[in-house]
């Protein structure tokens, strides 16, 4: 797995063989980026479910300010903070250990707001029949708790592509889907005041 883009282009990032982490493919983490597109300039950024930590460094390399990687698996946080190091962007992110879904309002001990939210939560949450109640909860905690800028900021969730993800929440609302082979992407934006600038059409 690499960084597609930006100051460290083409740069290796550590994964973890097995069941552990399920990376976003090359392929989805470039189209993803090429439609947040500028937004990402002088961005305040918060990766959720981090995983290998791939979406809030490839948001580093290409432009964002600063970044926030958040997981509850101790193992993939050291994988994390490996990736940052190998990279030098230390000085740029703050990692965190805990469950999000039990204990989603550890969230507001971090400085806020956030411009963009990545979120690629384990498939089974948002499965055939809908969203985890819990993975809900937490969508709406984005922007009801100030987490996420409540007028321009946006959240991308990763799904499997068969999964339904409700068109709207009690705060936020899908202004955007786009499928890439068996993974599905949501921008969620705020339901009153916000919005999806889109910097690339294709589907």
């Amino acid at each position: 797995m690499r960084i597609t883009g930006g100051t460290h282009r083409s740069r290796i990032l550590k994964t973890l063989s097995g069941r552990l982490v399920r990376p976003t493919s090359d392929r989805v983490r470039q189209a993803l980026f090429n439609i947040v597109g500028e937004r990402l300039e002088g961005a305040r950024v918060l990766d959720l479910f981090a995983g290998t930590g791939s979406l809030g460094l490839e948001a580093l390399s290409r432009g964002a300010a600063a970044a926030v990687f958040v997981d509850k698996d101790r193992r993939a946080v050291e994988l994390v903070r490996e990736n940052v190091e190998a990279l030098g962007l230390a000085d740029k992110t703050r990692i965190l250990c805990f469950d999000l879904l039990e204990s989603p309002k550890r969230l507001l001990s971090i400085e806020r707001p956030f411009d963009v939210v990545f979120l690629d939560p384990p498939y089974v949450l948002t499965g055939s029949v809908g969203v985890d109640s819990k993975l809900g909860a937490l969508l709406d905690l984005l922007w009801t708790a100030g987490i996420i800028e409540p007028k321009s900021g946006l959240a991308v969730l990763e799904h499997d592509r068969r999964s339904i993800v409700a068109e709207q929440g009690k705060s936020f609302r899908v202004s955007d889907r786009r499928t890439y082979g068996d993974t599905s992407l949501a921008f969620l934006v705020s339901k009153e005041t916000g919005c999806l600038s889109r910097t690339d059409t294709n589907t």
